[in-house]
């Protein structure tokens, strides 16, 4: 019985760990979704510097890439305490080689933006490359954050996971929009080309956003709702309209571009509210399953330190048997009482052992259950990344292009958008690789 109970503890002790470190995972995705968000307001400056070849926002972009820097060494300090980057770094945190790998990428990513940012301050690159260079970098930030919320173990910490996940690339999406928007008022024109690449933006950042709503908690959607209604959306439509009219030839005022972006910045400062808010409350909930642990009526741990008080005389003799066990936790049935009183620990603290044990599976069973369904959002994102990655191979199609032509025939077929995903998986050998 004592080494059953043993083992018991040890599994309490184990998730409680998993907890501790998973606090530690929040605590950088909360720095993470900061520096996104700073990055994507750079990004949108640098536009409009650029498209407009340097006559206007140049105090406003040196300000954003400040802010950028001061964000991104947040990030950094924090990625260099020893407990993160010390001699055991895979304990830091659940799913280490994973997450640890996706942060080595990440700050790779990162490494390039001193270059970058040379080059938009010299006028050596134009506004659509400087765009998608910004974005690859905030990709992958965002895998970063995807990955948190795929090696999440705890559910309730798993659905916060996945519901910031996609506010914050739902909001990405926006950002983009943002940038691309300014860099067509700026020039005072976008095409046929843009006007789709706009049209896309807006009905991906939807999809992220509804899946957001399905894995918030109500007091996040109720404050999402009060963050929309402050949301400049009359005057987003009205400028929205503007530039896909010009798709079909309308000349677009480049005064418009301040506008433009000063109603997108307001949307995405109201996005980030509650992104803050998400990520903030990533770590208190971590910390609030540990006290829920701590405080278990069921908690193994006291039962351990009772039978270890016991007389040595009354100490277990032996393993419990699977018979007992369910005799016990059933009161037994003809002579039931009889029976649980021969046991060495007396009827009500071998009964109290047998009820921790099963508490303890069927809770693990439960959060193994849930867990499952909030892992099937992911999984749809895991299987659409590897179709993306299929047609850019085979297709020769930059990365966007391979979302859009997914969603395009997802449109065209009146399918749902993993489905075509899945198609694209199993024909994969078939398909013509070009060059």
């Amino acid at each position: 019985m004592t080494s059953m109970l043993a083992f018991l503890v040890a599994a309490r002790r184990c998730e409680i760990h998993d907890l501790e470190q998973l606090a530690r995972s929040c605590e950088l995705v909360q720095a993470v979704s900061e520096l996104v968000h700073q990055l994507q307001g750079e990004r949108g400056a640098s536009n409009l510097f650029l498209a407009s070849g340097g006559a206007r926002f140049g105090a406003q972009r040196a300000a954003r890439v400040a802010a950028s820097h001061a964000t991104e060494a947040a990030v950094r300090a924090w990625l260099a305490r020893p407990e993160v980057c010390g001699a055991a770094p895979a304990q830091a945190m659940p799913g280490g080689a994973r997450l640890f790998t996706r942060i080595a990428l990440a700050l790779h990513a990162l490494d390039g933006l001193a270059g970058l940012r040379e080059e938009v301050a010299t006028m050596r690159c134009g506004a659509e490359e400087a765009t998608q260079r910004f974005n690859r970098v905030i990709a992958a930030l965002l895998s970063l954050v995807f990955e948190a919320a795929d090696v999440a173990a705890d559910p309730a910490v798993s659905r916060l996971l996945v519901a910031l996940f996609n506010l914050m690339q739902g909001k990405e999406f926006a950002g983009q929009e943002r940038a691309a928007g300014a860099a067509a008022f700026a020039a005072g024109t976008t095409g046929r080309a843009g006007e789709q690449a706009l049209l896309h933006l807006i009905e991906a950042q939807e999809a992220c956003f509804e899946r957001f709503e399905a894995f918030c908690p109500p007091d996040t959607l109720a404050a999402w709702g009060t963050a929309q209604r402050a949301m400049p959306l009359a005057e987003l439509e009205r400028l929205r309209r503007k530039l896909i009219a010009a798709g079909q030839g309308v000349v677009l005022a480049p005064a418009l571009a301040e506008d433009w972006f000063a109603c997108c910045s307001a949307r995405l400062d109201q996005m980030h509210s509650i992104e803050s808010a998400l990520a903030g409350g990533l770590r208190a909930t971590c910390i609030e399953r540990i006290g829920a642990l701590q405080l278990d009526p069921d908690d193994p741990q006291s039962l351990l330190q009772t039978v270890a008080g016991l007389p040595e005389a009354a100490a277990p003799i032996g393993v419990f048997s699977a018979e007992q066990a369910a005799d016990a936790a059933s009161g037994g049935e003809e002579g039931g009482d009889a029976a649980v009183t021969t046991e060495p620990l007396g009827p009500r603290l071998t009964r109290s052992i047998v009820d921790a044990l099963h508490a303890q599976s069927r809770r693990l069973q439960a959060m193994s259950d849930e867990l499952a369904a909030v892992r099937a959002a992911l999984d749809e994102r895991k299987l659409i990344e590897r179709a993306k990655g299929v047609l850019m191979r085979h297709q020769a199609l930059a990365e966007d292009e391979a979302y859009r032509l997914l969603r395009q025939t997802a449109m065209n077929q009146g399918r749902r958008l993993v489905e075509v995903a899945q198609a694209v998986l199993a024909m994969a050998e078939l398909l013509p690789r070009r060059s």
